[in-house]
């Protein structure tokens, strides 16, 4: 007798499809709801548009899996399935399309930078790190660590791409954290390098107002007033109120600190770079910074200047307080002396006072 074969399968149920849609990752299609008991199965994945039309055959793709590649981001995917036995194969049945196939997320390749003072109050900078596959966005999260850049901790609320450091953050370093998303989703943090130690915000000691009364430098001299330091720190600069005369030229000055022994100017401990104040400078505020920083303890300290061979042409403002200044005469192209030497003193608070960093 001759074998008698079924009707082909017929579908009554479409195959469906698992997995995530996003590069790199598999797909896999499960068998849809066939009659007349199957004995086999072919299949080809297909690429459609966003909306899952316009779909053609992807070539080679004839597996039950399908690993999604860099041509389908952005695209929907689906596959059909025909089923076989031995009276032959019916058409073939068609899956739902998967959601819009997604990048796969971004992975670091370089780490974020910072830039910025590490210094209580001053503004510290993220820089994105190197990144593949075309992030979109960025999320962003300060730690506050120890000396080392161990043991951190999250800053609460310090998310934007910037943070000014706080009081709490003296002598600890700073790192960035850096997250990089896309359409794919987040990656997982990329940390920067961490800050040196933060620094206290600087604080200053002398005369910082303007005096009421006016005078001119004379040539080769050096003066000093005395004041105290409440708290150790490094000297980072000395600043004078200079003003224009009538005379005509440039004076250079230095800036000068002395120890102090028993209320008088002793020890020379530090020398600032030079300024050269001009008759067509204005009248203001003038830095005078070290290159050396000195750090100095609590204590008692005369700050003040040498100036040049000329004399006249940098006025400077002062108020009158009893025994304010020191002074005497020093060649400035041979420096001021150690120790200062034979004091004369006046009267003459010079508006002029000392920048330091405590701690």
């Amino acid at each position: 007798t001759s074998t008698v074969n079924p009707p082909p399968p017929a579908n009554s149920s479409p195959p469906t499809i698992t997995g995530t849609a996003q590069q790199g990752q598999t797909l896999t299609e499960h068998h849809g709801v066939w009659t007349n008991e199957p004995t086999g199965f072919t299949y080809q994945w297909q690429r459609c548009d966003s909306t899952g039309a316009n779909c053609v055959a992807i070539t080679g793709a004839s597996a039950q899996t399908y690993v999604a590649a860099s041509e389908d981001v952005g695209r929907t995917l689906r596959i059909q399935e025909t089923a076989s036995n031995g009276g032959g194969s019916a058409g073939p049945a068609t899956s739902a399309a998967t959601s819009t196939v997604s990048p796969p997320v971004p992975s670091n390749t370089s780490p974020p930078t910072i830039t910025g003072t590490a210094q209580q109050g001053q503004t510290l900078t993220e820089h994105h790190g190197v990144w593949t596959n075309e992030p979109t966005g960025f999320t962003y999260q300060w730690l506050q660590c120890d000396t080392t850049g161990a043991n951190c901790v999250a800053i609460a609320g310090a998310t934007a791409q910037t943070y000014v450091p706080v009081t709490g953050d003296v002598g600890h370093t700073i790192k960035a954290q850096e997250s990089a998303s896309n359409a794919g989703g987040s990656s997982g943090p990329a940390s920067s390098s961490a800050t040196a130690a933060v620094l206290a915000a600087p604080a200053t000691f002398g005369k910082t107002t303007i005096g009421a009364s006016p005078d001119t430098f004379l040539a080769d001299r050096k003066r000093v007033n005395r004041y105290a330091l409440p708290t150790a720190g490094t000297l980072t600069k000395l600043s004078i109120y200079l003003a224009p005369t009538s005379t005509s030229g440039q004076q250079l000055l230095k800036g000068i600190v002395y120890a102090d022994n028993a209320g008088a100017p002793a020890s020379l401990l530090a020398v600032s770079e030079q300024i050269v104040f001009k008759s067509t400078n204005t009248a203001g505020w003038y830095d005078l910074t070290f290159s050396a920083q000195p750090h100095l303890a609590a204590g008692s300290y005369w700050i003040g200047i040498i100036t040049g061979a000329t004399s006249g042409v940098a006025g400077f403002r002062y108020d009158t307080v009893t025994a304010a200044r020191d002074y005497n005469a020093n060649t400035y192209t041979s420096g001021p002396t150690e120790l200062f030497g034979t004091v004369t003193t006046d009267n003459e608070q010079t508006s002029l006072y000392a920048t330091y960093v405590p701690g």
